[in-house]
């Protein structure tokens, strides 16, 4: 992790060669599925530390997520995606989705993730037939949620299925971990000989900046009611360490909300509100980056920001040199 996209990591002529004479293998493995499918929680388990943020609440994640995974011979950079759902007229809904398609047209191989008591809906067949992939593993997620005799029910329906490219089916539980380490074992084998595209050690490509803005949205998500914490987006102002020998942070973030009457209620009664949102977030921060991190929050109110497409490219949920015309 670094403040800024470091960008494919350039590698010698040999380095895809490994000690023993074995080619190294890497790739790409998009994480795709609808809404609250456990797609974020699978990726943060396979690194072992928080990558994507996590609520109950659908479409949390909204845009690609990178996390990169080095086993024996074998670097797994996983792209962890927001839920495919019908984006409607909303543009931050449409680029949500199109986010998810690109990544899975990029990727090597897709983990499409379904919840094991419903099995392969029919919304989820259109959606795979959507994808541009040629191999997708379907990953039952959610299995201790379910009896064996469902499981194994909506396994066999898919098999019966006979859509050839769907190359496995694996039911895990990204919440306790149950069968995910035999899903990683078997990724390798799907991905092309190919150089260490990211340094040892990083984990990902995404910008201190961006991770304090997620987990402060996170909290907002977590503890506002309804609607609200989708009208709700968050921008890093300032973060920055103080001189030495100090080992505070600065860190400034601006919550935005769509509508003047959001902005009372993201605020609170008296500022408590505010106030608790600020207290988990510089929490969770300080554990994360280590040292003391003063933080302020600010609110502030740009109305319809959600589909104005300057503010998602200033909140970095698209691209400004982006094609607007692909699906």
């Amino acid at each position: 992790m670094s403040e800024s996209n470091t960008g494919t990591h350039k590698t010698s002529p040999n380095e895809s060669e490994q000690g023993d004479g074995a080619r190294f293998r890497s790739g790409y493995i998009a994480i795709a599925g609808r809404p609250n499918t456990g797609k974020s929680t699978f990726l943060n388990l396979v690194l072992g530390r928080k990558a994507a943020i996590v609520t109950p609440k659908a479409q949390t994640t909204r845009s690609r997520v990178l996390g990169v995974c080095e086993r024996a011979g074998t670097q797994m950079i996983f792209l962890d995606t927001p839920g495919i759902h019908e984006p409607g007229r909303l543009l931050l809904n449409q680029v949500m989705v199109r986010a998810a398609y690109d990544a899975c047209r990029e990727a090597d191989i897709v983990l499409y993730f379904v919840e094991a008591s419903s099995g392969l809906t029919v919304e989820d067949r259109q959606i795979i037939g959507r994808l541009g992939a040629e191999r997708v593993i379907l990953v039952f997620n959610k299995v201790d949620r379910t009896t064996t005799g469902r499981l194994m029910e909506r396994l066999a329906a898919v098999s019966a299925l006979g859509d050839g490219r769907i190359v496995e089916v694996v039911p895990i539980s990204a919440l306790s971990g149950r069968n995910v380490e035999r899903l990683l074992t078997m990724l390798p084998d799907f991905l092309p000989e190919g150089p260490r595209y990211f340094p040892l050690g990083q984990w990902t490509d995404q910008s201190e900046s961006f991770i304090i803005a997620e987990v402060i949205r996170e909290k907002l998500f977590m503890h506002l009611r309804q609607e609200l914490p989708y009208a709700l987006a968050v921008r890093v102002v300032t973060w920055e360490p103080r001189p030495a020998p100090s080992d505070v942070r600065d860190l400034e973030a601006m919550i935005i909300v769509a509508r003047e009457s959001q902005k009372g209620i993201v605020i609170g009664h008296r500022g408590e509100g505010l106030k608790r949102i600020g207290s988990l977030a510089r929490k969770e921060l300080e554990t994360m980056f280590g040292g003391s991190i003063y933080m302020r929050l600010q609110v502030r109110v740009e109305k319809e920001w959600n589909g104005d497409a300057r503010m998602l490219a200033d909140l970095g949920y698209v691209d400004p040199d982006a094609d607007e015309d692909r699906e």
